[in-house]
Protein backbone atom coordinates (compact mmCIF):
# COMPACT_ATOMS: atom_id res chain seq x y z
CA UNK A 1 0.00 0.00 0.00
CA UNK A 2 2.59 2.72 0.49
CA UNK A 3 4.55 1.64 -2.28
CA UNK A 4 1.15 2.37 -4.52
CA UNK A 5 0.67 5.99 -2.58
CA UNK A 6 4.74 6.85 -3.11
CA UNK A 7 3.89 5.77 -7.05
CA UNK A 8 1.25 8.01 -6.87
CA UNK A 9 2.72 11.06 -5.09
CA UNK A 10 5.64 10.08 -7.61
CA UNK A 11 3.36 10.80 -10.63
CA UNK A 12 2.14 13.59 -9.19
CA UNK A 13 4.84 15.45 -8.82
CA UNK A 14 6.49 14.78 -11.93
CA UNK A 15 3.41 15.76 -13.45
CA UNK A 16 3.39 19.08 -11.46
CA UNK A 17 7.19 19.96 -12.60
CA UNK A 18 6.94 18.78 -16.54
CA UNK A 19 6.34 20.76 -19.24
CA UNK A 20 4.65 19.90 -22.31
CA UNK A 21 7.01 20.09 -25.24
CA UNK A 22 7.93 18.59 -28.65
CA UNK A 23 11.05 16.48 -29.98
CA UNK A 24 11.58 16.75 -33.85
CA UNK A 25 13.84 14.70 -36.11
CA UNK A 26 15.35 16.32 -39.13
CA UNK A 27 16.06 13.75 -42.22
CA UNK A 28 18.42 14.38 -45.57
CA UNK A 29 16.09 12.68 -47.36
CA UNK A 30 12.17 12.57 -45.74
CA UNK A 31 9.83 15.54 -44.32
CA UNK A 32 11.08 16.03 -40.22
CA UNK A 33 8.99 13.98 -37.45
CA UNK A 34 7.19 15.44 -34.67
CA UNK A 35 6.21 13.58 -31.83
CA UNK A 36 5.57 14.54 -28.33
CA UNK A 37 7.55 15.01 -25.78
CA UNK A 38 7.80 16.57 -22.01
CA UNK A 39 10.51 18.88 -20.24
CA UNK A 40 11.37 17.95 -16.50
CA UNK A 41 14.12 20.17 -14.66
CA UNK A 42 16.04 20.85 -17.81
CA UNK A 43 16.01 17.68 -19.64
CA UNK A 44 13.82 16.35 -22.56
CA UNK A 45 12.20 13.05 -22.57
CA UNK A 46 10.75 11.53 -25.25
CA UNK A 47 7.25 9.28 -25.56
CA UNK A 48 8.55 5.86 -26.16
CA UNK A 49 5.62 4.61 -28.11
CA UNK A 50 5.91 7.44 -30.58
CA UNK A 51 9.18 6.58 -31.79
CA UNK A 52 7.67 4.04 -34.67
CA UNK A 53 6.64 7.42 -36.36
CA UNK A 54 10.46 8.22 -36.01
CA UNK A 55 11.32 4.69 -38.15
CA UNK A 56 10.65 0.75 -38.12
CA UNK A 57 11.85 -0.60 -35.27
CA UNK A 58 11.21 -3.85 -33.11
CA UNK A 59 9.21 -2.45 -29.43
CA UNK A 60 8.62 -5.70 -27.40
CA UNK A 61 6.96 -4.50 -23.54
CA UNK A 62 6.50 -6.70 -20.64
CA UNK A 63 5.06 -5.48 -17.18
CA UNK A 64 8.48 -4.74 -16.27
CA UNK A 65 10.72 -3.93 -19.42
CA UNK A 66 10.34 -2.49 -22.77
CA UNK A 67 13.00 -3.81 -25.52
CA UNK A 68 13.49 -1.66 -28.75
CA UNK A 69 15.77 -2.71 -31.15
CA UNK A 70 16.90 -0.76 -34.16
CA UNK A 71 19.66 -1.21 -36.52
CA UNK A 72 21.50 -3.86 -34.63
CA UNK A 73 21.40 -2.32 -31.32
CA UNK A 74 19.24 -3.50 -28.00
CA UNK A 75 17.82 -0.73 -25.55
CA UNK A 76 16.24 -1.55 -22.15
CA UNK A 77 13.84 -0.06 -20.26
CA UNK A 78 13.19 -0.55 -16.76
CA UNK A 79 9.63 0.84 -15.65
CA UNK A 80 10.57 -0.27 -12.32
CA UNK A 81 14.00 0.84 -11.51
CA UNK A 82 13.63 3.60 -14.09
CA UNK A 83 16.62 2.81 -15.88
CA UNK A 84 17.59 2.08 -19.42
CA UNK A 85 20.92 0.37 -21.10
CA UNK A 86 22.19 0.52 -24.63
CA UNK A 87 23.39 -3.03 -25.41
CA UNK A 88 23.13 -4.55 -21.95
CA UNK A 89 26.02 -2.24 -21.15
CA UNK A 90 26.10 1.06 -21.17
CA UNK A 91 23.53 2.16 -18.35
CA UNK A 92 21.96 5.30 -18.01
CA UNK A 93 20.11 5.92 -14.56
CA UNK A 94 16.44 7.67 -13.44
CA UNK A 95 16.18 8.57 -17.84
CA UNK A 96 12.51 6.82 -17.30
CA UNK A 97 9.53 8.92 -16.23
CA UNK A 98 6.17 6.89 -16.39
CA UNK A 99 3.13 9.66 -16.72
CA UNK A 100 0.25 7.57 -16.52
CA UNK A 101 0.43 5.15 -18.84
CA UNK A 102 2.84 7.12 -21.10
CA UNK A 103 6.79 6.21 -20.77
CA UNK A 104 9.27 8.84 -21.65
CA UNK A 105 12.84 7.99 -22.51
CA UNK A 106 15.65 11.20 -21.53
CA UNK A 107 17.24 12.54 -24.59
CA UNK A 108 20.73 11.47 -23.80
CA UNK A 109 19.80 7.86 -24.09
CA UNK A 110 17.72 8.60 -27.25
CA UNK A 111 20.31 10.07 -28.98
CA UNK A 112 23.23 7.40 -27.99
CA UNK A 113 20.46 4.66 -28.90
CA UNK A 114 19.82 6.02 -32.59
CA UNK A 115 23.56 7.55 -32.46
CA UNK A 116 22.18 11.46 -33.57
CA UNK A 117 22.88 14.67 -32.34
CA UNK A 118 21.00 17.44 -30.42
CA UNK A 119 20.07 20.77 -30.05
CA UNK A 120 17.53 22.28 -27.63
CA UNK A 121 15.75 25.54 -27.41
CA UNK A 122 13.14 26.19 -24.86
CA UNK A 123 10.41 23.79 -25.57
CA UNK A 124 11.66 21.85 -28.70
CA UNK A 125 14.70 19.38 -28.91
CA UNK A 126 16.11 18.29 -32.65
CA UNK A 127 17.62 15.13 -33.61
CA UNK A 128 19.67 15.06 -36.35
CA UNK A 129 22.63 13.37 -38.45
CA UNK A 130 24.15 16.34 -39.15
CA UNK A 131 23.83 19.84 -38.85
CA UNK A 132 21.33 21.40 -41.85
CA UNK A 133 22.94 23.50 -44.07
CA UNK A 134 22.11 26.79 -46.01
CA UNK A 135 22.89 25.93 -49.79
CA UNK A 136 21.73 29.28 -50.94
CA UNK A 137 20.81 32.56 -49.64
CA UNK A 138 19.54 35.48 -51.99
CA UNK A 139 18.35 38.63 -50.71
CA UNK A 140 16.46 41.23 -52.42
CA UNK A 141 14.57 44.23 -52.15
CA UNK A 142 11.09 42.84 -51.71
CA UNK A 143 11.88 38.91 -50.82
CA UNK A 144 14.58 36.47 -49.23
CA UNK A 145 15.13 32.78 -50.46
CA UNK A 146 17.05 30.63 -48.58
CA UNK A 147 17.40 26.82 -49.85
CA UNK A 148 18.00 24.06 -47.72
CA UNK A 149 19.96 20.50 -48.00
CA UNK A 150 17.18 19.16 -46.08
CA UNK A 151 13.77 20.07 -44.83
CA UNK A 152 12.64 21.74 -41.81
CA UNK A 153 9.89 22.32 -39.66
CA UNK A 154 7.99 25.32 -39.20
CA UNK A 155 9.30 26.16 -35.78
CA UNK A 156 12.62 26.20 -36.56
CA UNK A 157 12.21 29.32 -38.42
CA UNK A 158 11.01 32.58 -36.24
CA UNK A 159 10.77 36.00 -37.41
CA UNK A 160 10.39 38.53 -35.49
CA UNK A 161 9.97 42.66 -35.52
CA UNK A 162 12.12 44.34 -33.81
CA UNK A 163 9.81 48.06 -33.07
CA UNK A 164 12.59 49.75 -31.65
CA UNK A 165 15.03 49.75 -34.93
CA UNK A 166 12.67 49.39 -37.02
CA UNK A 167 13.21 46.32 -38.31
CA UNK A 168 12.88 42.41 -38.40
CA UNK A 169 15.43 39.56 -37.20
CA UNK A 170 14.91 36.24 -38.95
CA UNK A 171 16.34 33.23 -37.02
CA UNK A 172 16.95 29.61 -38.12
CA UNK A 173 17.57 27.15 -36.17
CA UNK A 174 19.37 24.24 -35.98
CA UNK A 175 21.51 25.39 -38.68
CA UNK A 176 25.47 25.59 -39.59
CA UNK A 177 27.14 28.70 -40.32
CA UNK A 178 27.41 30.47 -43.74
CA UNK A 179 30.16 29.25 -45.36
CA UNK A 180 29.62 32.43 -47.73
CA UNK A 181 27.99 35.53 -46.55
CA UNK A 182 25.98 37.90 -49.32
CA UNK A 183 27.61 41.72 -48.62
CA UNK A 184 24.61 43.19 -48.41
CA UNK A 185 23.34 40.63 -45.22
CA UNK A 186 23.50 41.77 -41.47
CA UNK A 187 24.52 38.28 -40.56
CA UNK A 188 25.34 36.54 -37.12
CA UNK A 189 25.31 33.23 -35.42
CA UNK A 190 25.26 31.64 -32.42
CA UNK A 191 24.77 28.37 -30.68
CA UNK A 192 23.38 26.62 -34.47
CA UNK A 193 21.29 29.59 -34.75
CA UNK A 194 21.85 32.00 -37.69
CA UNK A 195 20.28 35.35 -37.55
CA UNK A 196 19.93 37.86 -40.50
CA UNK A 197 18.69 41.50 -39.72
CA UNK A 198 16.85 43.65 -42.09
CA UNK A 199 15.30 47.07 -41.98
CA UNK A 200 11.52 47.54 -43.27
CA UNK A 201 8.49 49.64 -42.84
CA UNK A 202 6.00 46.89 -44.46
CA UNK A 203 4.97 43.35 -43.35
CA UNK A 204 6.07 39.63 -44.50
CA UNK A 205 5.03 36.54 -45.17
CA UNK A 206 6.79 33.48 -44.00
CA UNK A 207 6.80 30.67 -46.67
CA UNK A 208 8.62 27.16 -45.82
CA UNK A 209 8.08 24.49 -48.69
CA UNK A 210 10.39 21.64 -48.71
CA UNK A 211 13.93 22.31 -48.60
CA UNK A 212 13.27 26.18 -49.45
CA UNK A 213 11.86 29.30 -47.51
CA UNK A 214 11.24 32.79 -48.64
CA UNK A 215 10.19 35.43 -46.65
CA UNK A 216 7.85 37.80 -48.95
CA UNK A 217 6.95 41.37 -48.58
CA UNK A 218 3.00 42.29 -48.62
CA UNK A 219 3.01 45.02 -50.96
CA UNK A 220 -0.76 45.94 -50.42
CA UNK A 221 -1.14 47.57 -47.40
CA UNK A 222 -3.78 50.57 -47.26
CA UNK A 223 -3.10 53.68 -45.88
CA UNK A 224 -5.54 52.77 -42.48
CA UNK A 225 -3.26 49.94 -41.70
CA UNK A 226 -5.36 47.78 -42.91
CA UNK A 227 -4.23 44.67 -45.15
CA UNK A 228 -6.80 44.17 -48.29
CA UNK A 229 -6.47 40.52 -47.93
CA UNK A 230 -7.65 40.52 -44.12
CA UNK A 231 -9.95 43.67 -43.75
CA UNK A 232 -11.95 43.88 -40.42
CA UNK A 233 -14.67 41.90 -39.97
CA UNK A 234 -17.53 42.65 -38.14
CA UNK A 235 -21.24 40.57 -37.74
CA UNK A 236 -23.95 41.89 -35.03
CA UNK A 237 -27.19 40.34 -33.20
CA UNK A 238 -29.09 42.15 -30.53
CA UNK A 239 -26.91 41.84 -27.81
CA UNK A 240 -23.96 39.98 -29.19
CA UNK A 241 -21.23 41.41 -31.80
CA UNK A 242 -18.13 39.60 -33.09
CA UNK A 243 -15.12 41.42 -34.81
CA UNK A 244 -11.68 40.78 -36.45
CA UNK A 245 -10.12 43.58 -36.12
CA UNK A 246 -6.20 45.00 -36.86
CA UNK A 247 -4.41 46.97 -34.46
CA UNK A 248 -1.07 48.72 -34.17
CA UNK A 249 1.23 49.34 -31.28
CA UNK A 250 4.66 50.35 -31.04
CA UNK A 251 4.94 49.33 -34.50
CA UNK A 252 3.67 45.65 -34.51
CA UNK A 253 0.67 45.00 -35.74
CA UNK A 254 -1.77 43.06 -33.89
CA UNK A 255 -4.87 40.59 -34.83
CA UNK A 256 -7.81 40.32 -32.72
CA UNK A 257 -10.50 38.52 -31.98
CA UNK A 258 -13.51 39.67 -29.71
CA UNK A 259 -16.90 39.46 -28.90
CA UNK A 260 -18.87 41.75 -26.79
CA UNK A 261 -21.80 40.03 -24.95
CA UNK A 262 -24.61 42.06 -23.37
CA UNK A 263 -24.77 39.04 -20.23
CA UNK A 264 -28.62 40.18 -19.62
CA UNK A 265 -29.97 38.59 -23.71
CA UNK A 266 -26.75 35.42 -24.12
CA UNK A 267 -26.06 33.22 -21.67
CA UNK A 268 -22.46 32.73 -20.77
CA UNK A 269 -21.09 29.59 -19.34
CA UNK A 270 -18.04 27.29 -18.77
CA UNK A 271 -17.58 24.78 -20.64
CA UNK A 272 -15.50 21.59 -19.21
CA UNK A 273 -13.97 19.81 -21.98
CA UNK A 274 -14.52 16.06 -20.59
CA UNK A 275 -12.66 16.99 -17.29
CA UNK A 276 -9.76 14.64 -16.05
CA UNK A 277 -8.81 13.06 -19.30
CA UNK A 278 -7.34 13.94 -22.66
CA UNK A 279 -9.90 15.21 -25.54
CA UNK A 280 -10.11 17.19 -28.48
CA UNK A 281 -11.28 20.81 -28.30
CA UNK A 282 -12.35 21.25 -31.58
CA UNK A 283 -14.57 17.75 -31.34
CA UNK A 284 -15.61 19.04 -28.34
CA UNK A 285 -16.82 22.35 -29.62
CA UNK A 286 -18.18 20.94 -32.65
CA UNK A 287 -20.27 18.87 -30.58
CA UNK A 288 -21.25 21.68 -27.89
CA UNK A 289 -21.91 23.80 -31.19
CA UNK A 290 -21.63 27.34 -28.79
CA UNK A 291 -21.97 30.65 -30.30
CA UNK A 292 -18.63 31.97 -29.51
CA UNK A 293 -16.09 30.37 -26.87
CA UNK A 294 -12.36 31.00 -25.61
CA UNK A 295 -9.67 29.25 -23.25
CA UNK A 296 -10.19 30.14 -20.05
CA UNK A 297 -8.34 28.65 -17.01
CA UNK A 298 -4.78 28.31 -16.63
CA UNK A 299 -4.10 24.78 -16.43
CA UNK A 300 -0.74 21.67 -15.82
CA UNK A 301 -0.05 20.49 -19.36
CA UNK A 302 0.73 17.46 -18.46
CA UNK A 303 -2.59 16.36 -15.39
CA UNK A 304 -4.45 18.98 -17.74
CA UNK A 305 -5.68 19.83 -13.67
CA UNK A 306 -7.48 23.44 -13.99
CA UNK A 307 -5.70 26.06 -11.74
CA UNK A 308 -8.20 28.13 -9.48
CA UNK A 309 -12.03 27.88 -8.57
CA UNK A 310 -14.72 27.13 -11.27
CA UNK A 311 -18.54 27.85 -10.76
CA UNK A 312 -20.97 27.73 -13.97
CA UNK A 313 -24.75 28.33 -13.80
CA UNK A 314 -24.67 28.65 -9.98
CA UNK A 315 -22.25 25.05 -9.10
CA UNK A 316 -19.12 24.86 -8.01
CA UNK A 317 -17.65 22.84 -10.31
CA UNK A 318 -13.85 23.06 -9.02
CA UNK A 319 -12.10 24.14 -6.30
CA UNK A 320 -8.47 24.54 -5.08
CA UNK A 321 -6.35 26.62 -2.55
CA UNK A 322 -4.84 29.23 -5.47
CA UNK A 323 -5.30 32.63 -4.60
CA UNK A 324 -6.04 34.63 -8.27
CA UNK A 325 -8.63 37.26 -9.53
CA UNK A 326 -12.07 35.96 -11.22
CA UNK A 327 -14.44 36.75 -13.34
CA UNK A 328 -17.71 36.91 -11.94
CA UNK A 329 -21.49 37.00 -13.60
CA UNK A 330 -23.93 37.38 -10.39
CA UNK A 331 -27.64 36.38 -10.87
CA UNK A 332 -28.84 39.36 -12.16
CA UNK A 333 -26.02 39.56 -14.84
CA UNK A 334 -23.77 41.64 -13.72
CA UNK A 335 -20.13 41.26 -14.73
CA UNK A 336 -17.08 41.71 -12.30
CA UNK A 337 -13.66 41.48 -11.91
CA UNK A 338 -12.29 41.05 -8.88
CA UNK A 339 -10.20 38.82 -5.88
CA UNK A 340 -12.75 36.34 -4.40
CA UNK A 341 -12.51 33.82 -1.48
CA UNK A 342 -14.73 30.85 -1.36
CA UNK A 343 -15.08 28.52 1.48
CA UNK A 344 -17.39 25.06 0.85
CA UNK A 345 -19.04 23.52 3.67
CA UNK A 346 -21.38 20.50 4.32
CA UNK A 347 -22.51 19.51 7.22
CA UNK A 348 -24.21 14.92 8.04
CA UNK A 349 -26.58 15.05 11.43
CA UNK A 350 -24.67 18.12 12.95
CA UNK A 351 -21.67 17.11 11.62
CA UNK A 352 -19.50 19.87 10.36
CA UNK A 353 -16.77 19.54 7.48
CA UNK A 354 -14.97 22.13 5.13
CA UNK A 355 -14.72 20.77 1.41
CA UNK A 356 -10.94 20.95 0.08
CA UNK A 357 -11.45 19.70 -3.07
CA UNK A 358 -13.87 18.97 -6.02
CA UNK A 359 -12.85 17.63 -9.12
CA UNK A 360 -9.63 17.49 -8.44
CA UNK A 361 -6.66 14.79 -7.53
CA UNK A 362 -5.25 17.06 -5.23
CA UNK A 363 -4.97 15.32 -2.00
CA UNK A 364 -7.54 16.64 1.02
CA UNK A 365 -9.48 15.33 3.79
CA UNK A 366 -12.40 15.57 2.05
CA UNK A 367 -13.02 15.46 -1.45
CA UNK A 368 -16.25 15.93 -4.02
CA UNK A 369 -16.38 14.17 -7.05
CA UNK A 370 -19.52 15.34 -9.56
CA UNK A 371 -20.79 14.50 -13.05
CA UNK A 372 -18.39 16.58 -14.83
CA UNK A 373 -14.96 14.55 -13.78
CA UNK A 374 -14.35 12.09 -16.29
CA UNK A 375 -10.77 11.21 -14.88
CA UNK A 376 -9.74 8.34 -12.34
CA UNK A 377 -11.12 9.11 -8.84
CA UNK A 378 -7.22 7.31 -7.00
CA UNK A 379 -8.99 7.49 -3.46
CA UNK A 380 -9.30 4.04 -2.16
CA UNK A 381 -11.70 2.44 0.43
CA UNK A 382 -8.44 1.95 2.39
CA UNK A 383 -8.37 5.27 3.02
CA UNK A 384 -11.87 7.08 2.05
CA UNK A 385 -15.01 6.71 3.20
CA UNK A 386 -17.50 7.08 0.64
CA UNK A 387 -21.09 8.46 0.56
CA UNK A 388 -22.45 8.91 -2.69
CA UNK A 389 -25.50 11.78 -2.92
CA UNK A 390 -28.44 12.06 -5.21
CA UNK A 391 -29.87 15.07 -6.60
CA UNK A 392 -31.49 16.07 -3.45
CA UNK A 393 -27.90 15.71 -1.25
CA UNK A 394 -29.50 12.72 0.24
CA UNK A 395 -26.99 9.83 0.65
CA UNK A 396 -27.78 6.62 -1.46
CA UNK A 397 -24.61 4.51 -1.28
CA UNK A 398 -21.60 3.96 0.96
CA UNK A 399 -19.50 2.24 -2.11
CA UNK A 400 -17.17 4.39 -4.33
CA UNK A 401 -19.32 4.85 -7.26
CA UNK A 402 -18.63 6.93 -9.89
CA UNK A 403 -21.62 9.93 -9.98
CA UNK A 404 -23.94 9.91 -12.41
CA UNK A 405 -25.74 13.02 -13.33
CA UNK A 406 -26.68 15.27 -10.84
CA UNK A 407 -25.22 13.38 -8.09
CA UNK A 408 -22.17 13.73 -5.93
CA UNK A 409 -19.54 11.22 -4.49
CA UNK A 410 -17.77 12.59 -1.16
CA UNK A 411 -14.50 10.99 -0.11
CA UNK A 412 -13.57 11.68 3.15
CA UNK A 413 -10.52 10.75 5.19
CA UNK A 414 -10.87 7.73 7.49
CA UNK A 415 -9.27 9.96 10.14
CA UNK A 416 -13.04 10.74 10.63
CA UNK A 417 -14.32 7.48 9.70
CA UNK A 418 -15.70 7.32 13.59
CA UNK A 419 -17.62 10.05 13.34
CA UNK A 420 -19.48 8.42 11.06
CA UNK A 421 -20.37 5.67 12.33
CA UNK A 422 -24.16 6.54 12.65
CA UNK A 423 -24.45 7.92 8.87
CA UNK A 424 -27.29 6.05 7.07
CA UNK A 425 -28.36 5.72 3.81
CA UNK A 426 -30.90 8.76 3.38
CA UNK A 427 -29.62 10.94 5.76
CA UNK A 428 -29.75 14.41 4.47
CA UNK A 429 -26.25 15.78 3.60
CA UNK A 430 -26.03 20.01 3.76
CA UNK A 431 -23.86 22.27 1.58
CA UNK A 432 -23.08 25.89 2.04
CA UNK A 433 -20.99 28.12 0.05
CA UNK A 434 -19.17 30.96 1.96
CA UNK A 435 -17.63 33.63 0.06
CA UNK A 436 -15.94 36.75 1.04
CA UNK A 437 -17.95 40.20 1.45
CA UNK A 438 -16.97 41.89 -1.21
CA UNK A 439 -19.03 39.12 -3.26
CA UNK A 440 -22.39 40.82 -3.02
CA UNK A 441 -24.88 38.06 -4.62
CA UNK A 442 -24.56 34.82 -5.58
CA UNK A 443 -22.18 34.02 -8.64
CA UNK A 444 -24.00 31.91 -11.39
CA UNK A 445 -20.13 31.81 -13.01
CA UNK A 446 -17.44 32.08 -11.91
CA UNK A 447 -13.53 31.31 -13.56
CA UNK A 448 -10.27 32.25 -11.73
CA UNK A 449 -7.08 33.71 -14.34
CA UNK A 450 -4.96 36.28 -13.45
CA UNK A 451 -3.29 38.66 -13.38
CA UNK A 452 -5.89 41.37 -13.23
CA UNK A 453 -5.15 44.38 -16.55
CA UNK A 454 -6.95 46.80 -15.76
CA UNK A 455 -9.05 47.91 -11.94
CA UNK A 456 -9.98 51.41 -11.46
CA UNK A 457 -9.40 51.14 -7.93
CA UNK A 458 -6.25 50.23 -8.77
CA UNK A 459 -3.16 52.72 -8.34
CA UNK A 460 0.19 51.97 -10.21
CA UNK A 461 2.56 50.65 -7.10
CA UNK A 462 -0.91 48.03 -6.84
CA UNK A 463 -0.57 47.22 -10.32
CA UNK A 464 3.44 46.25 -10.07
CA UNK A 465 1.91 44.60 -7.32
CA UNK A 466 -0.02 42.21 -9.20
CA UNK A 467 2.87 41.87 -11.83
CA UNK A 468 5.14 40.61 -8.73
CA UNK A 469 2.84 38.19 -8.37
CA UNK A 470 3.11 35.80 -11.17
CA UNK A 471 6.08 34.23 -13.43
CA UNK A 472 8.33 36.14 -15.68
CA UNK A 473 6.87 33.93 -18.67
CA UNK A 474 2.99 35.69 -17.71
CA UNK A 475 4.53 39.25 -17.46
CA UNK A 476 7.31 39.43 -20.06
CA UNK A 477 6.65 37.12 -22.95
CA UNK A 478 5.32 38.20 -25.68
CA UNK A 479 2.61 35.43 -26.85
CA UNK A 480 -0.79 35.36 -27.62
CA UNK A 481 -3.18 36.47 -25.03
CA UNK A 482 -6.74 35.59 -24.03
CA UNK A 483 -8.75 38.06 -21.85
CA UNK A 484 -11.85 38.87 -20.43
CA UNK A 485 -12.54 42.21 -20.25
CA UNK A 486 -15.76 44.56 -19.27
CA UNK A 487 -16.79 47.60 -20.24
CA UNK A 488 -18.55 50.72 -19.23
CA UNK A 489 -21.82 49.23 -20.06
CA UNK A 490 -21.49 46.32 -18.33
CA UNK A 491 -21.07 44.18 -21.85
CA UNK A 492 -18.35 41.16 -21.13
CA UNK A 493 -15.60 41.25 -24.27
CA UNK A 494 -14.20 38.40 -24.80
CA UNK A 495 -10.77 38.54 -26.77
CA UNK A 496 -7.79 36.74 -28.24
CA UNK A 497 -4.53 39.02 -28.95
CA UNK A 498 -1.73 37.55 -31.49
CA UNK A 499 0.58 38.94 -33.99
CA UNK A 500 -0.94 39.65 -37.59
CA UNK A 501 2.45 38.78 -39.21
CA UNK A 502 3.25 35.64 -36.61
CA UNK A 503 0.64 34.00 -34.89
CA UNK A 504 3.02 32.71 -32.29
CA UNK A 505 4.46 36.44 -31.12
CA UNK A 506 1.48 38.36 -29.27
CA UNK A 507 1.99 40.75 -26.28
CA UNK A 508 3.33 41.21 -22.75
CA UNK A 509 1.28 41.72 -20.23
CA UNK A 510 2.03 46.16 -20.35
CA UNK A 511 1.22 45.94 -23.88
CA UNK A 512 -1.63 44.22 -23.47
CA UNK A 513 -3.04 46.51 -20.81
CA UNK A 514 -1.42 49.58 -22.98
CA UNK A 515 -3.61 48.02 -26.04
CA UNK A 516 -6.80 47.86 -24.05
CA UNK A 517 -6.56 51.19 -22.47
CA UNK A 518 -6.11 52.58 -26.11
CA UNK A 519 -8.77 50.64 -27.12
CA UNK A 520 -10.98 52.47 -25.17
CA UNK A 521 -13.76 52.23 -22.72
CA UNK A 522 -12.99 48.82 -20.83
CA UNK A 523 -13.21 49.15 -16.94
CA UNK A 524 -11.83 46.04 -15.67
CA UNK A 525 -9.94 43.27 -17.14
CA UNK A 526 -7.96 40.27 -16.57
CA UNK A 527 -5.83 37.85 -18.23
CA UNK A 528 -6.87 34.36 -19.27
CA UNK A 529 -4.76 31.34 -20.10
CA UNK A 530 -2.43 31.89 -22.94
CA UNK A 531 0.24 31.14 -25.46
CA UNK A 532 -0.85 27.99 -27.26
CA UNK A 533 -4.00 27.33 -25.48
CA UNK A 534 -5.29 30.78 -27.09
CA UNK A 535 -8.49 29.33 -29.35
CA UNK A 536 -10.65 31.59 -30.45
CA UNK A 537 -14.36 29.27 -31.78
CA UNK A 538 -17.22 30.94 -33.87
CA UNK A 539 -19.12 30.14 -36.71
CA UNK A 540 -18.49 26.77 -36.39
CA UNK A 541 -14.64 26.02 -36.13
CA UNK A 542 -11.49 27.74 -34.25
CA UNK A 543 -10.55 30.78 -36.26
CA UNK A 544 -7.09 31.15 -35.15
CA UNK A 545 -6.25 27.53 -35.47
CA UNK A 546 -2.29 27.17 -36.29
CA UNK A 547 -1.47 24.12 -37.35
CA UNK A 548 0.93 21.82 -34.73
CA UNK A 549 0.79 25.04 -32.32
CA UNK A 550 -2.91 25.15 -31.09
CA UNK A 551 -3.26 23.13 -28.14
CA UNK A 552 -5.56 20.24 -29.19
CA UNK A 553 -6.35 19.57 -25.15
CA UNK A 554 -7.82 22.36 -23.39
CA UNK A 555 -10.44 21.43 -20.58
CA UNK A 556 -11.77 24.88 -19.27
CA UNK A 557 -13.57 27.45 -22.09
CA UNK A 558 -15.95 30.28 -21.09
CA UNK A 559 -19.09 30.15 -24.21
CA UNK A 560 -21.26 32.08 -25.21
CA UNK A 561 -25.02 30.55 -26.04
CA UNK A 562 -28.45 31.65 -26.81
CA UNK A 563 -30.76 32.32 -23.68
Amino acid sequence: MMKKYFTLFLFLFIAIISLAAEAVFLFESRSPVTIDAIKNQGNFYVKVDDLVYFDSMVINRTSRIIYIIYNKDVLEISLNDYYSKLNFINKYDDSVLILGKDVYLREDALSAFLKLNTFKNLDTIYFYSRVPKITDLKVGTNQIDISFNTELPNNSITLTQISQENGYLLSIKPISPLEKIPANVDYSYSNNTVYLKFRSDFSYDIILEGENLSIVMQSDLLTDGLLKSDTATSQTRDGFKYVERVEELNGQKLKIYMATIDPRKYEVKIDLNQLGVRSDVATYLNDKNPLFSVNASFFDPQTLEPVGNIMSEGELLHLSSYSRPAFIISKNSNADIDYIKLEYQMKINNLLFWVKSINSNWKGDVKLYTHHYKGDIFEQPEAYSFLLLDKNDKIISKNKNIPRENEKLLAIDKKYEKYLSSISIGDQVEFTLNKSENLLSDPVLLIEGGPILLNPDFNDEQIQAEKRSYSNGIIYSKSPRSLVAIDNQGNVNLMVIEGYDNPDVGVTYDEARNLLINMGNFTKAMLLDGGSSSIVYYDGKIQNYKDGKTRSNIPVLISVYEK
